[in-house]
């Protein structure tokens, strides 16, 4: 009470201070500004605060200089960390200890506790069943349900059961695995491979747990096996380096390697982009390169011949490839697991003798004469290897329709009738028994068409032998090719003649004498297209626009053209065209026949060998147009 007292006392007493008229304020301490420097912190250090001494120009206060209060510094509240601190440490020893109890302690869903093990052979033959175990534990104290057995097999896996089929997955239902359960799930398959290939046999669990939507698995370690065997052994041979353009034969050998006979095999050739089949024996079963084996007993062996032409570059190094093995179960025709593959490598070399064919000066290969004309064909052969060829033999085959009615003219070679060959050789060319590296030989003989006929053509395989040292690896047969195709182009024609329609005859000074005008285009012994007739009218010649044709006829007025359009013509047909034109002759055409149609010029293309074909007629005249020596020259009134 006492204490409450002197608190009001002393809160009047500095009322009446505060509203005094005459305050006294000499008690009061008062400070004035001054030059002293005081000395600063230059950190945030948390020391106490440096006292300073200010001088006053009064008396009192440079005799009592004032004392800075020293400051006390804020609490620090660390209780905040000590908090969060403590936090941390109760959630990182909650999911530890969770951790460990699910791991350790819960052992109902750890997939650590189920097994999948595969247990079989890790060698066999190709072609040969495997019997295999896989063997499935639950460890968990509790059961797996929906639980599945998948089984991956590699490619080249069948069914050991009828129908057979090709096995790439099998899935065994097994419902339910109880806690401490274990089973063995016995699996049978045919396994197909070379000798040497390794093949993976993969098993993995599928289950589901009690109280969980989601599907887990569990892995087994891959079950490897080695392909030790191969119930059939397979080569491919042939020569190692050719020519381009060169033919060559390629034997398969398919041989059986096993005590049992196997049934429904394919043999499958994969060609290089240059070779180009010919022929095989046996003939191949589908598309020139799958051939089929219906049995193939205990160390029978099957050989397939086939032939064909390899084209490529200098230094190219190609490949054919061939398999056999069983069907595919739904293509008859491919190979659905190898047993066996071997290849051969072909080495392009240069050629080793290179031959040019001319037919009457011309290089190609594809050649057009025209028709009844003589073919002059020249055959040069040059050895480009770096040694001599002996004993060279050219022969020259030719066929076509050209030929039924043609004759030959074979120079120094042999044309023997009964077989359609001409030959070079030694015995009537003595320069063909040795041809030195780097030299030629010139052969030459004449073709000589007889009637004409339509799509009449020849075609030359010239062919080209000789031999030579042996060299490892190489033919000693040496062959040089050349295929060269001739056709012989048909002929067209135009004509045309004028009679007198109107007039005086012979035409007179003055007045005017119409002509009918007859034009014929003919096509030879081919088909033509595209037929165009051009011809021209002189300046004193009238257009009448009066004409029959078979096709369409222009008429330009400012230069006088005339454009028959005929089209097509087949072989040995013609089409006409008649029109109508006035002559209204001049004194300066007395005595002469005055010119009524100039030059004519039928063009078309021959439908057998493409080209192009053009003829010309000469001038049409009053000359024949009536009877009579002079009734076509002009008279005077």
């Amino acid at each position: 009470m006492d204490e409450e007292f002197k608190n009001q006392e002393h809160i009047d007493d500095l009322r009446k201070r505060l509203y005094a008229r005459n305050p006294e304020s000499s008690g009061a301490l008062r400070h004035e500004l001054n030059d002293t420097k005081i000395d600063v912190a230059r950190d945030w250090g948390t020391g106490s605060v440096v006292q300073a001494t200010t001088q006053t120009s009064t008396p009192e206060a440079s005799e009592e200089p004032a004392q800075l209060e020293e400051q006390p510094a804020p609490k620090k509240r660390g209780y905040r960390r000590i908090v969060l601190i403590g936090s941390l440490l109760i959630f990182v020893i909650t999911a530890v200890v969770s951790s460990a109890y699910l791991y350790f302690g819960g052992n109902q869903i750890s997939s650590q506790n189920i097994g999948v093990n595969i247990a079989g052979p890790n060698a066999i033959g190709g072609g040969e069943d495997i019997s295999l175990q896989v063997g499935i534990s639950n460890q968990n104290q509790v059961a797996l349900e929906s639980v599945t057995l998948i089984v991956k097999y590699p490619s080249g896996t069948r069914t050991t059961e009828e129908p057979i089929e090709n096995l790439y997955e099998e899935r065994i239902w097994i419902d339910t695995l109880d806690p401490g359960e274990i089973k063995n799930i016995p699996v049978r398959a045919t396994i197909y491979g070379e000798e040497g290939d390794e093949k993976e046999i993969n098993a993995s669990l599928e289950y589901r747990i009690s109280g969980s939507n989601g599907t887990f698995y569990k892995d087994s370690e891959p079950h490897t096996l080695r392909i030790v065997s191969s119930p059939v052994v397979m080569s491919v041979r042939s020569v190692r380096k050719v020519a381009s353009g060169q033919e060559v034969e390629v034997e398969i050998e398919v041989k059986s390697n096993t005590t049992n006979s196997f049934n429904n095999l394919l043999v499958s050739a994969s060609y290089p982009s240059g070779f180009s089949f010919k022929s095989a024996s046996p003939e191949p079963a589908y598309n020139q390169n799958v051939w089929t084996i219906d049995e193939l007993e205990p160390e029978e062996t099957e050989l397939i011949t086939l032939r064909g032409t390899l084209t490529g570059l200098n230094d190219e190094l190609l490949r054919l490839k061939a398999s056999v093995g069983p069907a595919e179960t739904d293509n008859q025709f491919r190979v659905g697991a190898s047993l066996a593959e071997s290849y051969t490598e072909f080495l392009i070399e240069k050629p080793f003798l290179d031959v040019q064919v001319q037919v009457n000066d011309d290089t190609d290969n594809d050649v057009t004469l025209m028709a009844g004309q003589r073919a002059i064909v020249r055959i040069d052969v040059s050895n480009t290897l770096d040694e001599s060829i002996y004993d060279m033999v050219v022969e020259v085959v030719p066929s076509g329709t050209a030929f039924q009615n043609a004759s030959i003219e074979s120079g120094d070679g042999f044309y023997d009738s009964n077989t359609g060959v001409i030959t070079w050789e030694t015995s009537n060319v003595g320069t063909f028994g040795q041809v030195l590296p780097g030299d030629f030989r010139l052969v030459e003989f004449n073709i000589i068409p007889g009637a004409e006929q339509s799509t009449a053509s020849f075609d030359l395989a010239v062919n080209v032998y000789g031999r030579r040292v042996a060299e490892p690896s190489a033919q000693e047969q040496l062959v040089g090719t050349v295929t060269v195709e001739g056709r012989y182009s048909s002929n067209v024609d135009i004509s045309g003649q004028a009679n007198v329609v109107s007039g005086p005859v012979p035409p007179k000074v003055g007045e005017a004498t119409r002509y009918a005008v007859a034009l014929v285009a003919e096509a030879g012994v081919n088909d033509v297209t595209n037929g165009i007739v051009t011809a021209q009218l002189p300046v004193y010649v009238k257009w009448l626009d009066d004409y029959a044709a078979e096709g369409t006829v222009n008429f330009n007025p400012v230069n006088q053209q005339l454009e028959w359009r005929v089209g097509n013509i087949d072989g040995g047909k013609q089409k006409d065209l008649v029109f109508t034109v006035e002559l209204l002759p001049s004194s300066s055409q007395v005595g002469i026949n005055p010119v009524l149609v100039n030059r004519q010029t039928f063009t078309a293309r021959d439908r057998f060998t493409s080209g192009e074909l053009e003829a010309d007629a000469s001038r049409i005249t009053t000359e024949y147009a009536s009877p009579g020596p002079d009734s076509g020259r002009v008279v005077a009134d």
